[in-house]
C-alpha cells in the first residue's frame, strides 16, 4: 500500500452499518473503491470523500442523477433513533456546502478528467450518469437547433396542411385549440414534446400529427417530380413496457378508424399500428447491457414516437438518442404529473419544465401564421424568480390541459387535479363527500368486507368464462393497486387475501400452483420467449387439454407458453401503482399504507393511481396518510437545466 494512503474510516461494511442506518452494501463498496483510488494518489480527507460517495450512491438509488452540494451541506446522513429517542446510529454530519465545494474542486475531477466521478456546477456525479445527461442534452439541442433542420417544410405548406386537417375547430373562438397547436408546433421541428394528462387527447393528436407528416412528405415528393414511387416515411412507435406499447397500438388504431372519411386513406394507410418496446427497438443482446443499435450502428427510421415518456429513465432515453440518425424526427408523449421512472432520472420534467413560460417570439409568430389561433405568450404571468432560472422558452413543447375523459364535474378529474396541485383540504373533502355516484368512494372500514365485495363482483366471473378473450376483457375492468409491495397494505398481502377468498368459496384449490384463471405478471425479461417484465397473462386450459400460460398482444392475438418455460412471474390480482403506468382499468381500488412515514407516499403516486381509473376510484386510506401523500412532492436532482 502507498505510504500516503489513509486508512478507510470503516474497514468493513458491518462497521459502516453501525454508524450509518441507511447505507447499503452497494453504497459501501462503491465509496470504498473510489475513495481508496483517490487516497493512493493524493493526501486528502478520505473520511469526507467516503461519506460524499455514500451520499452519491444513495441519491442514485433514490432516482437522482447527481448530488448537489446544497442538498448535503450541514446535513446529518444515516442518523436513526428508536421510538424512545435512544440513538441507534449517530450518522455523519457534513460540513457546510461551501467547504464541500472547495474540497471537491481541489480534487480536479471536472468533466474532462479521467475519473469515475465528476464534479460540475456544484454537483457530484458518477461519470456514466454525467455522460448520459450531457449526451442527451446535446442530442436534443442539436435536433432543436433550427439551423440543423434540413427538411423543414415551407410555412405556407404547413398552414395549408393544418387547415386541411383541422377544417373547423371544436372549440369556441375564445378558446385555443391546443391539439392543433401541438401538431403545427411539431411539423417544423426535429424534436417535439406533447404532454398532458389522461383524456387530453395526446394519442389522437399525435396520430393526426403522423398523418400530417405523411401528407407533407407526399406533397414534397410530388414537388420535386420524382420519377419513381416516393419512399414512405419509416416510422417507429414505441413505449417503455409491453402493456404501454399495446395500449399505444390500440389508441392509434382507434384514432385512425375515426379519421376515415376525413383524411385520405392513402395517407392513413401509411401510419403503422404495430408498436415495440424500447428494448425491442434497440435490439437486445442476450447477457449484455449493450444494444444492437447504438451510435456506431444507427436505426433506419425517419420518425420516432415514444409514448409514456415519464416512465423512461435517463440511461435508456440517452441510449435511444445515441442510436438515431441525424435526420430522424423525435416525438415524445407523456404525462409529467405521473410518477417518474423507477431508475434514475426525470426526463420528461427535465426537458419540458413547468410552469410553461410560453414560446419565443419567432415560434409564436410561426404558430399564429400556420394555425390562425390567437396565441399570446404567458411569460409575464410566471413567477419572476422561476423565469430568471429558466429564461429560455421551450419552443418544442406543447401542453394539453383539457381532459375529455374527466369533465369539470367528474369526481375522478376533480380529485386528480386537487391532488397534483397539493390541495389536501379540497382533495380530502372530495374523497369524504363521495357517495359512490360521483366516480369516487372512500373505503374507510375493515379491509375484508369491501375486498370480498369487489372480488365477488369483478374477479369471480373470470372463472366462469368460456374463453380467454372474455377473461382478458373482464380483467381489464378492475384492479387492486397498492403503494407498496410488502406489509399489511402491500401487493403480496392483497394477492394472498384475494387468493384465500377464492379458496374459501371453492373457486380454486389451495394445493394448486397453477389453476384455470390465475392472472400472472412476468417479472423479468425473457427475449427467447418474447416475454417482458410487466406482461400480464392467465393460466388457462389450452385446446390441447393442458394448462398453459396465455398472453394477449396489441392485435388481441394470443401467445401460449408452457408453464415450465415461463420466466419469473407472480400473481397479479393486485399490483403496485408503479407497475400500472401505461395501463387503465374501469374501476380501481387503491390501497395506501396505514403509516404516514412511508417514503413512497407522494402526490405523484396518488395522482398516478387515481388516473388509472376510467370510471370509478375507491381509496382505502386515513387522513394523516392522505395529507402526507398530497403534501409531498417528488423532486429529483438533475443538472439538465444547467448552462
Amino acid at each position: 500500500m502507498n505510504s500516503r494512503t489513509q486508512p478507510l474510516c470503516y474497514p468493513t461494511y458491518a462497521h459502516a452499518k453501525k454508524q450509518l442506518a441507511t447505507i447499503e452494501p452497494i453504497d459501501y463498496f462503491f465509496a470504498k473503491e473510489v475513495s481508496t483510488l483517490f487516497s493512493v494518489k493524493q493526501n486528502i480527507d478520505t473520511e469526507l470523500l467516503f461519506h460524499l460517495l455514500v451520499a452519491l450512491s444513495e441519491s442514485l438509488r433514490a432516482g437522482h442523477t447527481c448530488l448537489p452540494m446544497h442538498s448535503v451541506g450541514g446535513v446529518n446522513i444515516g442518523y436513526a433513533s428508536d421510538e424512545l429517542g435512544v440513538v441507534l446510529h449517530n450518522g455523519y454530519i457534513f460540513p457546510p456546502d461551501s467547504e464541500l465545494i472547495s474540497f471537491l474542486s481541489n480534487l480536479n475531477i471536472g468533466a474532462d478528467a479521467e475519473h469515475p466521478i465528476v464534479f460540475c456546477n456544484n454537483k457530484l456525479y458518477m461519470r456514466r450518469y454525467f455522460s448520459f445527461e450531457r449526451d442527451l442534452k446535446n442530442a436534443i439541442n442539436a435536433k432543436s437547433d433550427s439551423t440543423m433542420i434540413t427538411d423543414s417544410y415551407p410555412e405556407s405548406t404547413i398552414a395549408e396542411c393544418i387547415h386541411a386537417f383541422f377544417p373547423t375547430s371544436s372549440n369556441n373562438n375564445s378558446e385555443i385549440d391546443w391539439q392543433k397547436i401541438a401538431v403545427a408546433n411539431a411539423l417544423n421541428k426535429n424534436f417535439s414534446v406533447i404532454a398532458g394528462g389522461p383524456g387530453t387527447g395526446k394519442t389522437y393528436t399525435v396520430t393526426k400529427l403522423l398523418a400530417a407528416l405523411v401528407y407533407l412528405h407526399k406533397k414534397e415528393s410530388v414537388n420535386v417530380e420524382l420519377t419513381t414511387t416516393p419512399l414512405k416515411l419509416k416510422m417507429a412507435l414505441v413505449a417503455p413496457t409491453g402493456k404501454a406499447a399495446q395500449r399505444l397500438s390500440e389508441s392509434i388504431t382507434k384514432a385512425l378508424a375515426g379519421f376515415r372519411g376525413e383524411i385520405a386513406d392513402e395517407i392513413l394507410n401509411e401510419i403503422p399500428t404495430d408498436t415495440l418496446t424500447i428494448h425491442r427497438l434497440l435490439g437486445v443482446i442476450p447477457n449484455s447491457p449493450n444494444f444492437r443499435f447504438n451510435v456506431q450502428n444507427v436505426l433506419n427510421i425517419d420518425v420516432l414516437l415514444i409514448d409514456e415518456v415519464s416512465m423512461v429513465d435517463l440511461a435508456m432515453m440517452t441510449r435511444v438518442f445515441r442510436a438515431l440518425p441525424h435526420h430522424c424526427k423525435v416525438i415524445l408523449l407523456g404525462d409529467a404529473d405521473q410518477l417518474p421512472s423507477v431508475s434514475a432520472g426525470s426526463v420528461l420534467s427535465d426537458i419540458a419544465p413547468r410552469p410553461f413560460i410560453g414560446y419565443s417570439d419567432a415560434n409564436l409568430a410561426y404558430l399564429r401564421n400556420t394555425t390562425g389561433e390567437s396565441l399570446k405568450n404567458e411569460r409575464l404571468s410566471v413567477d419572476k424568480k422561476w423565469q430568471r432560472k429558466n429564461r429560455m422558452p421551450v419552443d418544442y413543447a406543447t401542453f394539453l390541459t383539457k381532459s375529455r375523459r374527466f369533465d369539470s364535474e367528474g369526481g375522478i378529474g376533480l380529485l386528480a387535479k386537487s391532488v397534483i396541485s397539493g390541495e389536501y383540504d379540497t382533495s380530502w373533502s372530495i374523497l369524504n363527500q363521495s357517495n359512490g355516484e360521483n366516480q369516487v368512494s372512500h373505503l374507510q372500514h375493515d379491509t375484508m368486507p369491501w375486498l370480498k365485495s369487489l372480488v365477488e363482483r369483478y374477479y369471480f366471473p373470470i372463472f366462469s368464462c368460456d374463453g380467454v378473450d372474455e377473461a382478458f376483457s373482464l380483467f381489464s375492468s378492475f384492479r387492486v393497486l397498492c403503494a407498496t409491495r410488502v406489509g399489511e397494505q402491500g401487493v403480496d398481502r392483497f394477492n394472498e387475501l384475494i387468493t384465500q377468498i377464492l379458496i374459501e368459496r371453492n373457486i380454486v384449490k389451495g394445493s394448486d400452483d397453477f389453476y384455470q384463471g390465475r392472472p400472472i405478471m412476468i417479472t423479468e425479461n425473457n427475449y427467447i420467449q418474447g416475454l417482458y417484465n410487466g406482461d400480464i397473462g392467465f393460466i388457462w386450459r389450452h385446446e390441447s387439454g393442458h394448462l398453459m400460460a396465455v398472453f394477449e398482444d396489441a392485435k388481441h392475438e394470443y401467445k401460449w407458453i408452457m408453464t415450465s418455460k415461463l420466466p419469473s412471474f407472480e400473481t397479479v390480482f393486485a399490483m403496485t401503482i408503479h407497475k400500472t403506468q401505461g395501463s387503465e382499468f374501469g374501476h380501481v381500488a387503491m390501497v395506501l399504507p396505514n403509516q404516514k412515514d412511508n417514503k413512497l407516499l407522494s402526490r405523484e403516486l396518488l395522482y398516478t393511481g387515481i388516473t388509472r381509473a376510467k370510471k370509478h376510484i375507491s381509496i382505502a386510506t386515513n387522513a394523516s396518510v392522505w395529507r402526507q401523500g398530497v403534501e409531498t412532492n417528488i423532486q429529483r436532482h438533475s443538472g439538465y437545466a444547467d448552462d
